[in-house]
């Protein structure tokens, strides 16, 4: 049997509650590799005991909120924070000079 790998997507992570209910959901129908990827990761309240499953390997965001709420150890472990400046930088510049935002979403390359 092949391997299956779970990419969970959300806009933001506030709990975690949500990423660990659908990590236990994927896990139990056979994922072997699962990682977890929003815009924002606010980790409020139990944030760092409900994300801490093993199955979780990755939990990737961007920097829009600094994830400050989760100290070190096994989430912190798993964090992976991207910088959005960029994009916001872009998305601003073409504003200003009658620019395409859809552009800006648009996969490069295909």
């Amino acid at each position: 049997m092949e391997a299956k790998i779970a990419i969970i997507v959300d806009d933001m992570i506030v709990s975690g509650g949500t990423i660990a209910r659908t990590v236990k959901a994927c896990h139990e129908r056979g994922a072997s590799r699962i990682f977890a990827a929003a815009s924002h990761g606010l980790f409020v309240g139990d944030a760092e005991t409900i994300l801490a499953v093993p199955a979780l390997e990755r939990v990737v965001i961007t920097n829009s909120v600094a994830p400050f709420r989760i100290p070190g150890g096994a989430v912190r472990e798993k964090l992976e924070v991207l910088d959005a400046a960029p994009l916001f930088a872009e998305a601003i510049k073409r504003i200003h000079c009658d620019g395409s935002i859809v552009d800006l979403l648009a996969i490069q390359g295909s």
